[in-house]
């Protein structure tokens, strides 16, 4: 009726009806009309007739006092019924106006119990403002919920050169970081489950589910990686390397450099195995737990392995190339460099360096020399040639671990120190014992009681360190070495041979040196 009545059109000679004949049956709207506001002088047969003529405006009666339209309210609902809007139309004529108990009983008529928002009425009351749009309530929307997604723990974006800032703010440009290792069992990606979005209540209090977030995409399982029986973590089933790409993960065991190891690599710190088809410049580490290769040579680089190191040109260390690894080291020749193996070192040529070595060396490449320097080793010693005419400052100790050694003139210089000083205080308390202590002053007094207690303190010392060094004595000859020359041992070695020593002083041609019954004995 509502919309019937918004298309009467008042004019100043009587009642006019806007038609719509798209929308209802004019005839039916007319005569609701009349019938509503009990108009009398109508002229029905003229109705018709403009009806079957299509007119737009058809005229119903000079009436116009009998037309009221009281105030009126539209509550529109949108289609989602979350939000309810009040429009307000003035009455025309002699219409009344709505009270707060109408305008409220209209609202509840709908059944609209939530996010009501009544004050707008006490507003319209005041103002009778019909251009406003009044909101009646307003439900609370569902969240949108959030989306799963991959959570990388290890770094996939391509690695640019990046040099290191340090505390004080210098920067190290051989540290780059250009490749992450992972250990076994890291956790390489976290699938992140979507987390569904709180729940909204419509107008009429219903409640209206939160939407669900998008499943996060499949864990990117490559190469050497495995999925958690929960299915929701990607974990590295080897010590390696992180490698993406094609959207997968890789862990290989091996990181392989086809350059130098200079300042476009800088250092590299792998959990893995590393293998360098160039070389390895001054100034520059590798730190492996595999194996590593070098097929280049090495400058005064520090090489640290926990498996094997093979250098197939060489060492040129200048005193500063440092070799380590806890299995066995093969290169051919090594010049000016500390070398250190848990178990053998085979090489063609040593010249001037530290060894240390818990297994055999064995020097019979080319050259088979092995000059200058000390070495330490706890096997046999095999070379073409030890020392030469030039040098006497070549020392070889064999048979013995070189960390007992390392631990025995480690307590020895403790022993040593501790020996002088307990033979200071001696002197000391010597000397003060002979004056009456009536006599002595508060400051002698107290230098004659502190001198006694670290006399005792140190003899308590001495005696444990001195046993701890006849202990470690024992593994001196635990396993007997020997040092097997094929050409010449020349004349200015020294030799250790467990716990014997020897000074080589003429060259020996093809023999073999060994501690027999806690004497050395040349065998030629």
């Amino acid at each position: 009726m509502n919309d019937i009545i918004d298309r009467i059109e008042l004019k100043n000679d009587g009642i006019y009806f806007l038609v719509d004949y798209k929308k209802s049956n004019p005839k039916e709207d007319i005569i609701a009309i009349i019938k509503k506001y009990n108009i009398e002088d109508v002229n029905h047969i003229q109705i018709e007739n403009d009806i079957i003529d299509k007119k737009d405006t058809i005229f119903i009666s000079k009436s116009i006092e009998k037309i009221y339209i009281d105030e009126d309210m539209h509550i529109n609902i949108s289609p989602d019924n979350m939000l309810a809007e009040a429009t307000f139309y003035p009455p025309l004529k002699n219409g009344k106006l709505l009270t707060k108990k109408e305008i409220l009983d209209k609202i509840y008529s709908l059944k609209i119990n939530f996010g009501l928002n009544l004050n707008f009425i006490e507003e319209f009351i005041d103002s009778r403002d019909y251009s406003k749009v009044y909101i009646v309530a307003e439900g609370i929307y569902p969240e949108k919920g959030k989306d799963g997604f991959l959570e990388y723990c290890v770094d996939i974006n391509e690695k640019k050169i990046r040099p290191k800032i340090l505390e004080d703010g210098s920067i190290d440009y051989k540290t780059l970081n250009l490749f992450e290792s992972v250990r076994k069992g890291a956790i390489l990606a976290i699938q992140i489950d979507p987390i569904k979005g709180e729940n909204g209540k419509d107008i009429y209090g219903n409640i209206v589910l939160g939407e669900e977030g998008e499943q996060p995409p499949q864990l990117p399982k490559g190469k050497n990686t495995e999925i958690s029986p929960d299915g929701k973590r990607l974990i590295s089933e080897i010590n390696g390397c992180v490698f993406y790409k094609n959207n997968l993960i890789d862990i290989l065991p091996t990181l392989e450099i086809k350059s130098d190891i200079d300042n476009s690599t800088g250092n590299i710190d792998f959990l893995g195995s590393v293998i360098v088809r160039g070389n390895v410049l001054s100034g520059f580490t590798i730190n492996a737990e595999g194996n590593v290769d070098i097929y280049g040579w090495v400058e005064g680089a520090t090489i640290i392995s926990k498996g094997n190191v093979f250098i197939a040109q060489g060492v040129q260390g200048a005193g500063k190339a440092k070799i380590v690894a806890e299995k066995n080291i093969n290169l051919s020749f090594v010049e000016n460099a500390a070398i250190i193996a848990e178990q053998n070192i085979n090489a063609s040529s040593i010249m001037h360096c530290n060894i240390l070595c818990n297994g055999n060396v064995t020097i019979i490449g080319k050259r088979g020399l092995i000059l200058g320097g000390k070495a330490v080793i706890g096997g046999d010693l095999i070379a073409k040639d030890i020392g030469s005419v030039m040098s006497n400052n070549t020392e070889i100790t064999v048979g013995i671990n070189y960390k007992v050694l390392d631990k025995y003139e480690e307590l020895v210089k403790v022993v040593d120190s501790l020996t002088e000083r307990y033979n200071t205080l001696e002197k000391i308390v010597e000397k003060l014992s002979k004056i009456d202590i009536n006599y002595l002053s508060e400051e002698k007094r107290i230098l004659f009681e502190k001198s006694i207690k670290e006399k005792l303190d140190i003899k308590k010392k001495l005696l444990n360190h001195k046993s701890n060094i006849k202990k470690l004595i024992q593994f001196f000859t635990k396993r007997i070495g020997e040092v097997k020359v094929i050409n010449n041992l020349y004349g200015g070695t020294k030799i250790v041979a467990n716990d014997a020593i020897i000074f080589i002083k003429e060259d020996i041609s093809n023999c073999v040196v060994k501690n027999v019954d806690g004497k050395i004995k040349v065998f030629r």
